[in-house]
């Protein structure tokens, strides 16, 4: 028992030493730590002010669903004998919201489009309250691309799917979908380093949203009034034959009272029961969706307007900073330690 005692205090008192060892290690070494956290740091800090200013405009959104008799509808075509995916009229942004971000002909609309940019002021013009000055110029100017080469074939098509590439390059994110599925939302978001050049290109692509959505809604609303109307005239027509046969049945066997009589008269009745149910509540669905088609219900809307960035939202230079001294602090701790490691192997070599 001593014996176990003893090794237990002798590994408490070894596990002392060797911390004691490694603070004395830093502490004769705090020159190295020092500098390392100075130049790590002042590298970071040029690097973190030779980042340009990004300013993001920010829009959430919802998608409204389609008319609430979308349920009714499939039932009611049931019914009829055609089969209708249940919720099949909805309007859901979420799942080719991205398709008409990055849709080919939208991308063109903003590369041909000039914009109004806002020059970018020092600190003595805002004290100053000095007028704006905007400039009048496409992405492809913005970006500083130069002249196409014109002697490469297809130039005009090459120069324009090089701007559209850069729109959508996942590198500089000038445009981003965030789609929160739990909640229904959607992020829209722009990012160009001059604040009215994102926030007009931000304006630009929520128009263009609501204008194809709404459009989308209303033709989805038509083709949902024609199949009810269609439905109509032939459910009509079914109808007027039911009850012309059911008369000239009757016509034919006033006097007849067999069994088989009854049930067919019963068999005919049926069916103009049937028919008259389904021309009723088609009736009452096509009033339904005359109303849907000329309701303006809205089928994107903005929760959360975007606000003109009038700071930068990045980089974070606070955070790079931070990371800037620690990390050169824990570089200088490393290298110290790799140094008197690499030391130890010297001596012991040398002692051998």
């Amino acid at each position: 028992m001593q014996n176990e005692n003893a090794a237990d205090f002798n590994s408490d008192k070894d596990d002392e030493i060797d911390i004691r060892a490694l603070i004395l290690i830093i502490l004769k070494n705090w020159k190295i730590i020092v500098v390392s956290t100075i130049v790590i740091a002042i590298g970071v800090a040029i690097y973190a002010n030779m980042l340009p200013n990004q300013y993001v405009a920010r829009t959430i959104a919802v998608a409204a669903r389609g008319a609430s008799g979308s349920n009714q509808m499939a039932g009611l075509a049931a019914l009829a004998g055609i089969n209708i995916a249940s919720g099949g009229s909805d309007v859901n942004l979420m799942n080719y919201i991205d398709l008409l971000v990055e849709n080919t002909s939208f991308n063109e609309k903003i590369i041909e489009q000039e914009w109004a940019v806002r020059r970018l002021q020092t600190k003595e013009e805002i004290r100053e309250r000095t007028p704006f000055v905007y400039d009048t110029m496409t992405l492809a100017q913005f970006w500083g691309f130069g002249e196409p080469d014109t002697t490469v074939p297809n130039w005009e098509y090459r120069f324009k799917m090089s701007q559209i590439g850069m729109l959508r390059s996942p590198k500089y994110k000038f445009i981003t979908i965030n789609k929160d599925k739990t909640k229904g939302t959607i992020e829209i978001k722009t990012r160009f380093e001059n604040p009215s050049l994102s926030f007009a290109v931000h304006e630009f692509l929520i128009q263009y949203l609501k204008e194809y959505i709404e459009k989308d809604y209303l033709n989805r609303g038509k083709e949902k009034r024609r199949f009810v109307e269609e439905r109509v005239a032939e459910v009509r027509e079914n109808l007027n034959r039911a009850e012309i046969r059911l008369a000239n049945f009757r016509e034919r066997n006033m006097v007849a009272q067999s069994p088989s009589v009854i049930l067919e008269g019963e068999r005919l009745q049926r069916d103009v029961i049937l028919q008259t149910s389904v021309y009723t509540e088609l009736v009452k669905q096509l009033e339904l969706a005359r109303i849907d088609e000329k309701k303006e219900t809205p089928a994107f809307e903005v929760i959360k307007e975007a606000d003109f960035p009038l700071y930068p939202s990045e980089p974070n230079r606070k955070l790079l900073y931070l990371i800037g001294i620690f990390g050169g602090f824990f570089a200088g701790v490393f290298g110290v330690f790799a140094k008197e490691w690499v030391l130890s192997i010297i001596n012991v070599s040398k002692n051998a």
